[in-house]
């Protein structure tokens, strides 16, 4: 009897000495798992999945659409800009155009990192004398300043446009964010600003390139992009007015930018150039063809058939002429896809 319970206390004495060698291990074991781990992050929590795949594929873009298109892979050559199709319900037909971009512009700016070689210093005072008439019509009276601590910061931002372009029965208002992306792979914002702040005081934390970041560093136009019209070959006038001994420059469209691609919005629908600073908003009568989309349809050097595309507008300030340009005029004209900012 006494040999009996010696032994089975010498067994269970084993299994629990056996139990706790095999948590110690497994204790050890998980230890050095989590020291590789914090110093050697795995590949996958650092890649961002993309819809193109850092790659251009126009193979199921319409025909008519591919010349426009290319250029978004060709215009910025300092950061990459990619286009192809997306299936999305795997039919096996496009869904959509798809243009993908880390928002970042090859020209230089006041909103860049210093240590950036596209970082150049700006002078804000001089947006008083490039958009003298808007401030005097909006009244304004503040000190032109810089956004703030904003800066630019690379994104990465999807753009889906239907795979066929068409007017949608009900119109959809655009975002206050990207609407869509010029051929430099920057975002197109509307002409509005988030409340409580007025676009029109927004104007004068404008860089030399006529653009500024918002708070999470998503850079993008309002008005026209006046570097990206000058880096695409368009015509603009170097201009310039001297105040209390200091000399402000700046540049500007010449009013012939009118048949220049600039980029698309969500709807697919393309943007060209300003039609000139003669012409007024659809609320004005100089350019009746200009419907209240501001946009309208004919030929164009990209798009050889008729079609419809918008053209940034001046600042509809009581319909007077004015010398901003805006992107749009609040709404899409086509039903927009979708796009995604990460």
């Amino acid at each position: 009897m006494f040999e009996s319970t010696m032994q089975k206390n010498v067994t269970k004495f084993v299994k629990i000495t056996l139990f706790t060698f095999v948590i110690i291990t497994l204790f050890l074991i998980s230890c050095k798992k989590d020291d590789s781990t914090s110093s050697t992050p795995s590949t996958s929590s650092t890649t961002t999945s993309t819809t193109c795949g850092n790659t251009n594929n126009l193979t199921n873009i319409p025909t008519a659409y591919v010349t426009a298109l290319t250029k978004y892979t060709t215009v910025n050559n300092t950061y990459t800009v990619n286009v192809c199709t997306e299936d999305s319900d795997g039919d096996g037909s496009a869904d959509y155009m798809v243009v993908e971009s880390t928002n970042r512009p090859k020209h230089k700016s006041y909103y860049w990192q210093a240590t950036n070689t596209l970082y150049e210093d700006f002078d804000f005072a001089t947006n008083l004398y490039k958009y003298a008439a808007t401030k005097t019509a909006a009244g304004y009276t503040g000190t032109p300043a810089s956004a703030g601590p904003n800066k630019i910061l690379e994104q990465s931002i999807t753009m889906k446009m239907p795979i066929s372009p068409s007017e949608a029965t009900t119109k959809s208002t655009t975002a206050m964010s990207t609407i869509g992306l010029a051929l430099n792979g920057v975002s197109f914002f509307n002409e509005s600003a988030s409340p409580p702040d007025v676009i029109t005081d927004e104007l004068f934390t404008f860089d030399q390139c006529s653009g500024h970041p918002e708070k999470n560093g998503v850079y993008h136009y309002h008005v026209d992009p006046i570097c990206l019209i000058r880096d695409l070959g368009g015509s603009v006038t170097d201009n310039s007015t001297t105040a209390s001994g200091t000399t402000y420059s700046w540049i500007e469209d010449n009013n012939t930018n009118g048949g220049l691609l600039l980029g698309f919005l969500l709807d697919g629908f393309p943007v060209y150039g300003p039609v000139g600073d003669n012409h007024t908003d659809y609320s004005g009568a100089s350019t009746s063809s200009i419907d209240s989309y501001n946009g309208h349809s004919h030929s164009t050097t990209e798009f050889q058939s008729v079609t419809y595309h918008y053209h940034v507008k001046t600042a509809n300030l009581g319909g007077t002429n004015n010398t901003v340009f805006w992107i749009t005029n609040a709404k899409y004209y086509g039903t927009p896809g979708s796009v995604t900012v990460r």
